[in-house]
């Protein structure tokens, strides 16, 4: 095995270093790839390019008819054009019968899905609403090296109370950025 030391490897203009069908590009096992803002690797379509997430154990109790802020993550793209998997969960219950309530991710402060409202929740003998679950989705839309800001946020028609206790991951969600 022979081993080729570079300092910088570089081909003409309009034409692109490739590698050999059927032999492999390690990149990890002699060292940490670290990518620049804008990268200079493409890699292929469909390739998870980074995972970002939150979850939250604290629980919140609102009064408030108005959407609250639960978490946010910011996201910088690696790729331009990439698509973002969305995977986003809450559990929590409100007062009083037939009030709705919804989860909603937000993308530099716009809606861009939300969980449904009483249809998506269960409601039991006692007067009590719970809304638990998982909803997933794709958004596209992205520039290398511009943030992006994602926020999980809730809304009732009546006093809420998002987590159980404080053993419990109440609600969280996480983002895999996807090459395209």
């Amino acid at each position: 095995m022979s081993t080729l030391e570079l300092k910088e490897l570089s081909h003409p203009s309009g034409e692109v270093i490739k590698i050999a069908s059927g032999k492999t590009l390690d990149l990890n096992s002699q060292g940490t790839l670290v990518l620049p803002t804008v990268p200079h690797a493409k890699m292929p379509s469909g390739s998870v390019l980074q995972v970002v997430n939150v979850y939250s154990t604290n629980a919140i109790n609102s009064t408030t008819t108005s959407r609250i802020s639960l978490d946010t993550l910011s996201v910088t793209p690696i790729g331009t054009g990439s698509k973002f998997a969305i995977t986003f969960f809450l559990q929590g219950n409100w007062s009083n019968n037939n009030n709705g309530f919804g989860a909603y991710i937000h993308k530099d402060g716009v809606e861009i899905a939300k969980s449904g409202n009483a249809h998506s929740v269960y409601t039991n003998t006692l007067t009590d609403n719970y809304i638990g679950g998982s909803w997933s989705f794709v958004n596209t839309g992205s520039t290398a090296g511009t943030a992006i800001s994602f926020e999980l946020r809730a809304q009732q028609n009546a006093t809420t109370h998002i987590g159980y206790s404080a053993s419990t991951q109440s609600r969280g969600f996480v983002i895999m950025e996807i090459a395209q």
